[in-house]
């Protein structure tokens, strides 16, 4: 009778300490696996999402500065030559005079126009009114208050995860021209720019993060007269 009871008790005994930390072991294992798993979908779909947004902002920022670059254009002076397009050309900053129909406006009216980069990494888009006089065209210097200004897009990152600057500026063979060393052109090359290409990475000021948009652009300054090496019209 005794044995049976022993026999009895052993079969209630239920689940040992050993197999009870196997168990929990396992459950660990799995509950990692499928917590790491899901950390990872949140983590893709978020990145796809930003991937997104940036694609859009940076499609915006790249319209912005294609529209006024290809109309950037020679100022004529009052003792028949012709100003330069650019008046500014460095690697985040580039200043030009355009011609653009704003207001609808048949009368073209130039405006001076910069592109830059902010403390915060945004876009920066500034306008300034000229004045005329006796249907020559001048501009207050860039020191002052632009007539507007709005931040287009960003952050960007410059130099993008290539090593490119924002701006790099080309000649009438397509090369890249010489620049100084501060990145910058100096005022003897604006004549000779044909192009401006664009190096556009949005997203973060840290280049090569998942989720920036990197697209590359060149702009070609359609009204500046080729095969000059002043930029003036032959």
């Amino acid at each position: 009778m005794s044995g049976w009871l022993r026999r009895l008790h052993a079969d209630e005994a239920g689940v040992s300490l050993s197999e009870l930390l196997v168990a929990m072991s396992v459950a660990m294992v799995i509950l990692v696996a499928v917590g790491g798993f899901f950390t990872a979908t949140l983590r893709a779909g978020s990145t796809n999402t930003t991937s997104d947004q940036n694609s859009r902002s940076a499609s915006i920022v790249m319209n912005s500065v294609t529209r006024y670059i290809h109309a950037a254009s020679l100022l004529p002076k009052s003792d028949g030559s012709y100003a330069a397009a650019l008046t500014e050309a460095g690697p985040t900053r580039v200043t030009f005079y355009a011609y653009i129909n704003l207001d609808g406006n048949s009368t073209d009216k130039p405006v001076q126009i910069r592109y830059s980069v902010n403390a915060a990494k945004r876009i920066v888009l500034d306008q300034w009114d000229g004045t005329v006089s006796n249907g020559f065209w001048t501009f207050p210097p860039t020191t002052q208050t632009p007539a507007r200004s709005m931040v287009v897009g960003g952050p960007v990152a410059s130099p993008t995860s290539d090593g490119d600057p924002l701006f790099e500026y080309l000649g009438a063979d397509g090369n890249d021209l010489p620049i100084q060393t501060d990145g910058t052109l100096a005022t003897s090359q604006f004549g000779n720019v044909r192009a401006v290409r664009v190096n556009l990475e949005l997203g973060s000021s840290t280049p090569g993060l998942p989720g920036n948009t990197h697209i590359q652009n060149t702009l070609y300054l359609f009204n500046v007269v080729y095969g000059t090496s002043t930029g003036g019209s032959s």
